[in-house]
Formats: structure tokens, C-alpha cells, sequence
């Protein structure tokens, strides 16, 4: 989900517990059928994974259902806590995309939910894909997927609601074209304590095709694919959500 908080920790343990709830929950249930179909020919039994910017470990835990040894990491502590209690059979860890280096070499690795747009700088992008090509087994694949600027324009306005227990939090999205950056403004308000509410922001980079793919080829993945969700995927509600397969 996340690559560097620009929140105060307090701040992000909070947000994580409403996320893994409501969002993460729903796009893993969206988007895992997906996931598989890209991977599928990659995934052998029991063969190890690697789930870059885990967030709460929801494609963890359906991915180690099926018998599969999956690795994951993210940024935030309280997202890797939350990881280990939903995939109690995977491995977690604390780490950072753009620079990590593990023993391991492993047959599939992924990063969904557009956690990449967490990156809010090209370079940083090309530190992930590095750090990723070198994790991999050679010919094994890496699926991600990215919202595109077709999705931002389109969905990134208004404000919505969602409640968790004593929790109610807001989320106000928008885009701007001219620099790229999207930003979530997400107040929380806790029912049972009158008067409580905190307030932040997270920011993301709407990345271009081109960038996606001219940092995977610095990277030395020769072979790009790319499907948009809706239209060719079949993933209902997601215009503008691009999945990518690399080797």
C-alpha cells in the first residue's frame, strides 16, 4: 500500500486499521481472480512469491490459501502487523521498494492496488523495478497495476464515507493534471470520543505509460504487457486501471 508515510505514525497506524477493513478488503476481492489469471502460468505449487508494498496482507492471504510461500513487505509498521494476522502463513517484513535485497530468488512477485504511485518521483520507480528484477527467478513474472490518468480525471473528486466500529472516516481525492499529483485528504472521527479528529494527507503520482515502461526496460524486463481493467480484464468500475505482466 505504501511505499514512505508522510504521516505522523500515530497517524498511519490508525488509517490502517480502516483501510485493511474496507478498501483493501474490496480490491482484493475484485482484483485477486485477476492477479491468479496473470500468474498462472508462473505458479507452480508451493513456489515463493513476493508481494512488494504489501499493505495489509489481503492477496497474501488468498495467495498462501493456495499453497503458495509468499514474502511480503511494506513501509508501514502497522500495515506488516496487520499483514501477519490476516496470512498468519506468510513472511512479513518492514522494507523499503527502492531499496531492498533478498536471499531468496522467487517465481512471481506483485504490486497491486496502484501502491506504485506511491512513488512520487520516475527515479524512484526504476529502484523498484531494479530491486524487483533482482529478487526474481530468471523468466518469472511481475504484475502490478497502476491507475492511469483516464481514472484519476474520472474518479479523483467528491468525497465519500465509510465506518469501522466506533470509526467513521472521510476521504476528499483530487488530481491535479498540470503536476500529476493526486492527493487523498482523509479526516477520521471517532464516535465514541466526542469531539476527536485528525487530519492528513496522502499524495500519489499519476505515471505515464511510457514512464512505466521505459523504467521497466532500464530495468532490464524485456518483455511488457499491459491490459486496461474494465474494457479488456472485465473488472467492473475500474476505467483507467491498468494491469502490467514483465519478465
Amino acid at each position: 500500500m505504501s511505499l514512505a508515510s508522510t504521516l505522523r505514525p500515530e497517524s498511519y497506524e490508525e488509517f490502517a486499521f480502516l483501510y485493511s477493513r474496507t478498501m483493501a478488503e474490496d480490491f482484493c476481492r475484485r482484483a485477486f481472480p485477476l492477479y491468479r489469471e496473470l500468474l498462472h502460468t508462473d505458479l507452480q505449487p508451493c513456489c515463493r512469491m513476493l508481494d512488494i508494498c504489501c499493505g495489509s496482507g489481503q492477496l497474501a492471504r488468498e495467495f498462501t490459501a493456495f499453497g503458495h510461500r509468499v514474502t511480503g513487505f511494506d513501509s508501514s509498521r502497522e500495515m506488516i502487523r496487520l499483514a501477519r494476522s490476516a496470512a498468519p502463513s506468510a513472511s512479513f517484513f518492514v522494507g523499503d521498494a527502492r531499496n531492498f535485497h533478498l536471499t531468496h530468488k522467487f517465481s512471481a512477485a506483485l504490486s497491486s492496488f496502484n501502491s506504485l504511485a506511491h512513488a512520487t518521483q520516475v527515479e524512484d520507480l526504476l529502484k523498484i523495478f531494479a530491486c524487483t528484477r533482482q529478487a526474481l527467478a530468471p523468466g518469472a513474472a511481475f504484475v502490478f497495476d497502476v491507475s492511469m490518468e483516464e481514472a484519476y480525471r474520472s474518479r479523483w473528486h467528491g468525497t465519500f464515507s465509510l465506518a469501522v466500529e466506533e470509526f467513521t472516516f472521510t476521504v476528499e481525492p483530487s488530481f491535479d493534471s498540470q503536476t500529476r499529483i493526486a492527493c487523498n485528504k482523509i479526516r477520521v472521527f471517532n464516535r465514541k470520543a466526542a469531539g476527536y479528529e485528525n487530519c492528513f494527507s496522502i499524495y500519489q503520482r499519476c505515471h505515464t505509460e511510457n514512464d512505466l515502461r521505459e523504467m521497466l526496460q532500464l530495468a532490464r524486463f524485456r518483455e511488457v504487457e499491459s491490459w486496461e481493467a474494465e474494457d479488456q480484464l472485465g473488472m467492473a468500475d475500474e476505467r483507467g486501471r491498468r494491469f502490467f505482466r514483465c519478465r
